[in-house]
């Protein structure tokens, strides 16, 4: 029995779990923006998106990363601008409603900042995409749930993923530009732990901010007791 939980002991001290955490769209954005006429820019953002990161949960540091976005939900501003995009000039969204991001490996560069190798996949396409982005520690938020938030940032030529639609300038200059830069940012929380949003919509009241304290007081008592008598077990069991 020894024997067996010696050998138990060694493959659960060796063996790395990650944490699921996914995006939680309140407090999130996708944008990008790209040249228009060689002189301005034309900007926009996508709505519908979710996502999940994979954090160890020994070093704190993230293992994989997968973002899908819905291509349909894409928003310049201007309705029938927006409708075009989603046609077969560009997205094609019937055909391929999602743009898919998932990493291969995550570089740690130190001060909280990182590079993901992946594959951005667009309209069938895979291609080698580098994504920067930083990661925060832990936030505790009003109503006592965990947050992190990841803040990134890369470019695309979309003539990679077949979005050619152009029209020509004077001086063999086109319309819209080649290169596209999108960043944003991302409030991640445990995948079972998310903010309701309708927290959001409770009044600011001393008698709220009171019982909202005294929640937060008894789950941290209700844990350090949990932790407690995890440890009284363990001391009655020999361990």
């Amino acid at each position: 029995m020894k024997i067996w939980f010696i050998l138990c002991s060694l493959v659960f001290s060796t063996t790395t779990f990650a944490a699921e955490w996914v995006i939680n769209k309140d407090h999130s954005e996708i944008l990008f923006k790209v040249d228009y006429l060689n002189v301005s820019e034309l900007t926009g953002r996508f709505s519908e998106y979710s996502g999940k990161v994979e954090i160890d949960d020994k070093s704190g540091l993230p293992k994989n990363i997968t973002i899908t976005v819905l291509t349909n939900s894409i928003d310049t501003g201007h309705k029938m601008r927006d409708n075009h995009l989603s046609t077969n000039d560009f997205f094609e969204s019937r055909q391929y409603p999602e743009l898919i991001f998932k990493s291969s490996d995550i570089k740690n560069v130190g001060n909280n900042q990182f590079k993901a190798n992946g594959v951005l996949t667009i309209k069938n396409v895979n291609r080698p995409t580098l994504i920067t982005f930083s990661l925060t520690d832990s936030v505790t938020d009003t109503w006592g749930y965990e947050n992190k938030f990841v803040k990134f940032q890369s470019k695309l030529n979309r003539r990679d993923f077949k979005l050619n639609w152009n029209k020509t300038l004077d001086n063999n200059k086109y319309l819209v530009g080649d290169e596209v830069s999108y960043w944003g940012v991302f409030q991640i929380q445990p995948s079972k732990a998310l903010t309701p949003s309708s927290k959001h919509m409770l009044p600011d009241t001393e008698y709220i901010r009171q019982r909202e304290d005294k929640l937060r007081k008894d789950k941290t008592e209700a844990k350090d007791e949990s932790a407690f008598s995890k440890k009284l077990r363990n001391l009655i069991n020999g361990k």
